[in-house]
């Protein structure tokens, strides 16, 4: 059959170039072109044969009706389109959009007119497009469920949510293994960039039960199926120990002044660093007993899966003392404040991983005191061995003696 199509066409080819025989032009455009929101693209327009007397390109409106864009007669290029160059023909008559606008959207028709007047025709439809400029973003929420479970098997919201594109993209999640994840998946018409474009959300449920690596991808048949540009990970952790100690912040409520006076009613907020599951915080006093809290709190951190819980206490200074807010179940996270009629100070610990204690700094009262009473002293020793020198000297040289012992020695002038 295909050997007999090549006779055909060569025997039509012999009788047109040595009889002369004119063939009907035929011509054929893509079905669907797609440009970019702003970007230049082109509508291919081929024809057989190859000589022609004109090219007219038009728009067809949903009315049927048509609006000449440019056309091509002999050398010269006219046309509405070519006037506002938005439209321009290349050298091989396809149309050429540029800085493509919604506006550009609809049918495109090429009309060919051979030398012998015949002419044919062949439609294109234009779609402006958008593509996502970014990743998609990955987002996280937790219930009450997943915080009262304090385990490895909290269940974690995910919400993957793609850039603004038209046509809609798709979110594709997958495991570290690669293995999809079934997820809900919906589009909404947002219409900030172009009318008709969309934001599209994925939300999974999922259950931590060990590190994990979960992967959101954007697919579309503009932007492929796997372009790394348009993929996003989030590490998911069994466990997250904080990396610091707790911080503490004091707030004054009543009989507040310059430090602290007997009566000063302080509200203090324990706050640890970010941590799965929840960490508790526990206050105690200076004798080591615990202090009942008046609020706590857990919020999500900033890092996926993990937590942020903070304790308040209040509390009313009598003397000076010192308060301990200790990150439980974290042998050595703790802060000390130091309550002092001078004011407040705090120091932050931790402990390193071979269990020796890391001081994490902060205004330490004590500190201060103890480096002022050893500075004292110090210059108290530096002040009793220059008087003794110098009483040594003065019983040595004459120089260093007093008029009234030059008088009594008989060497007054």
């Amino acid at each position: 059959m295909a050997s007999a199509n090549a006779i055909l066409s060569s025997f039509l080819i012999f009788i047109t170039a040595n009889f002369k025989v004119a063939l009907p032009v035929t011509v054929t455009t893509p079905e669907q072109v797609n440009i970019p929101l702003g970007r230049t693209g082109e509508i291919p327009c081929n024809f057989y044969p190859p000589s022609y007397a004109a090219i007219y390109w038009t728009r067809r409106d949903d009315a049927d009706g048509k609006e000449h864009v440019i056309s091509r007669v002999g050398e010269d290029v006219t046309g509405s389109g070519f006037d506002s160059g938005n439209f321009n023909l290349t050298e091989d008559n396809a149309l050429q959009i540029r800085y493509m606008q919604l506006k550009d959207e609809g049918r495109y028709e090429c009309q060919v007119l051979d030398t012998n007047y015949e002419d044919d025709a062949s439609e294109t439809q234009v779609i402006a497009i958008v593509t996502p400029e970014t990743a998609p973003r990955i987002t996280w929420s937790c219930g009450d469920q997943c915080i009262s479970q304090h385990g490895p098997s909290s269940i974690l919201n995910l919400t993957c949510t793609s850039d603004e594109a038209k046509p809609p993209v798709k979110l594709i999640w997958t495991n570290d293994q690669g293995t999809p994840i079934e997820a809900v998946s919906s589009s909404t018409p947002n219409g900030t960039m172009l009318v008709g474009s969309s934001v599209t959300t994925s939300t999974i449920q999922y259950v931590v039960k060990r590190n994990n690596t979960l992967t959101c991808q954007a697919e579309s048949e503009m932007i492929g199926k796997r372009s790394s540009e348009q993929r996003s990970t989030v590490k998911l952790y069994e466990s997250v120990t904080p990396d610091e100690a707790p911080s503490v912040t004091t707030t004054c409520v009543n009989h507040c002044r310059t430090g602290i006076d007997v009566g000063t009613l302080l509200n203090l907020t324990c706050t640890s660093g970010e941590a799965r599951p929840p960490i508790k915080l526990k206050w105690k006093n200076s004798h080591g007993s615990p202090i009942v809290t008046i609020s706590s709190d857990v919020q999500v951190g900033s890092t996926v899966g993990t937590f942020v819980t903070t304790a308040v206490i209040q509390y009313t200074f009598k003397s000076n003392t010192t308060l301990t807010c200790q990150a439980a179940g974290l042998t050595g996270q703790m802060t000390i404040v130091q309550l002092n009629e001078m004011g407040i100070g705090t120091s932050a610990h931790r402990e390193n991983l071979n269990g020796s204690e890391i001081d994490e700094g902060g205004f330490d009262l004590v500190t201060i005191l103890l480096v002022a009473v050893a500075v004292a002293v110090g210059v108290v020793i530096i002040l009793g061995i220059a008087v003794a020198v110098l009483y040594k000297k003065n019983k040595e040289y004459p120089v260093f003696q007093s008029p009234m012992f030059y008088l009594t020695n008989g060497r007054a002038t």
